[in-house]
């Protein structure tokens, strides 16, 4: 009996290992490395995939850097072959390169929206009339070839951020790369309302856009960080709308929430930062600063049957860049998540995904109601692996999906 049960846990254990595919792998024929992972979930069911190829070697800035994508029809059983969205030509301007991709897929139609870096000036070199540049770009489905066609021209964006929101106070700025949050609340015109977290070199901003980040505004003040020390930051819509901010520290996270008074005309306040790490039962990871991804899905607790909302965040555990991990917390009331303080007090468990050097992650909710979870993972600095999980797994057995 304990021989068969051995040989059944190696053979789930093999099973779940064969669910991870590397979607591009530093070491391959390119000779180039890969980094930053982008992933959404599109009304079609397709699952779309993007990140960094670096032929310089390094972050925007440097030289050339493309963003390419990989699609999967199937809940991530097979890939496309990959495609290339927007390419560098590493030549001063603004084509130099593009990278640290933002990804959503609107909820209604197949149309999907990318916000990334661009040009020849590095974050940290950044200066007033001087800047790293911010660009988007569009793509739709075309229903007859089932491809998605990109905007290969972009937009950009960067006067607009950084002139007219900002006013020009702030040297250097990007957007949060991975997920880009889309309301399921708030719609002003054709489209559910966007948000986009800014690292800026004073702090984080987030600005949202109301046509599918064609033009956009600041949440909140545009003088006053929401973070003042926050790092690279995400957004996700809270289950009565308000909008909450996951911001980059050792050791843990940075929290705040945008409760509004007028969702319409995005009327509202910040109500203060506060550091998980610091708050009661909160996310505190040895990990060094490190980019990961929350994300909110509607879920049925499995003793009771009772619908509940479970907030899932992504970070490195480990020393260094090591065992990236999914914490999670059930928000069973509003008194879980009415104030910054009580959304970072009292997650309820951990779940280690990787168990060696590891980094950036971000995650979607498939079709197939599976998180999608595509991160980045040693060897070769790194590899970009995708890894479908239920989230009966992540919280060992207590919640699935509904």
């Amino acid at each position: 009996m304990k021989r068969s049960l051995l040989l059944l846990a190696a053979l789930l254990s093999l099973a779940a290992t064969a669910q991870k595919t590397v979607l591009f792998s530093t070491g391959d024929y390119t000779g180039y490395p890969y980094r930053i992972p982008a992933i959404a979930t599109a009304p079609s069911g397709d699952l779309i995939a993007l990140s960094d190829i670096r032929p310089c070697g390094n972050d925007i800035g440097y030289g050339r850097v493309d963003i390419l994508m990989r699609t999967s029809r199937d809940d991530g059983r097979t890939w496309s072959y990959p495609a290339t969205v927007l390419a560098g030509t590493g030549n001063p301007g603004l084509d130099c390169g593009f990278g640290d991709a933002c990804l959503v897929a609107d909820r209604e139609r197949d149309e999907l929206l990318l916000v990334c870096c661009a040009g020849d000036v590095p974050y940290w070199s950044s200066k007033i009339g001087n800047t790293q540049r911010i660009v988007c770009t569009h793509a739709r489905l075309n229903p007859q070839t089932r491809r998605w066609e990109w905007n290969k021209q972009p937009t950009d964006l960067t006067q607009q951020v950084f002139e007219t929101l900002l006013g020009n106070r702030v040297n250097g700025l990007f957007m949060g790369s991975g997920r880009i949050c889309q309301s399921r609340r708030v719609k002003v015109g054709d489209y559910y309302r966007v948000y986009g977290a800014l690292c800026t070199h004073v702090g984080n901003f987030v600005i949202y856009s109301d046509d599918f980040g064609r033009n956009w505004h600041v949440l909140g003040s545009a003088t006053e960080s929401c973070a003042p020390k926050g790092d690279e930051p995400k957004c996700e819509e809270l289950p009565d709308g308000s909008v909450l901010l996951s911001s980059r520290k050792d050791c843990g996270r940075y929290f705040n929430i945008y409760r509004y008074t007028d969702a319409r005309t995005a009327r509202g306040e910040w109500l203060g930062v506060v550091a998980s790490d610091e708050t009661p039962g909160g996310i505190k990871n040895e990990a060094r600063a490190t980019d990961g991804e929350i994300l909110l899905v509607d879920a049925t607790e499995k003793a009771t049957g009772r619908k509940a909302v479970v907030a899932l965040q992504s970070v490195p555990a480990g020393q260094g860049r090591s065992n990236v991990s999914i914490y999670w917390k059930a928000l069973d009331t509003p008194a879980h998540y009415d104030t910054p303080a009580h959304f970072a007090a009292d997650w309820g468990g951990c779940y280690q995904v990787s168990q060696r050097g590891s980094a950036y992650s971000t995650m979607t909710l498939q079709r197939d109601r599976r998180i999608g979870f595509f991160y980045e993972e040693e060897p070769g600095y790194y590899q970009m692996v995708y890894l479908p999980l239920t989230l009966e797994t992540i919280t060992g057995g207590k919640y699935a999906v509904r």
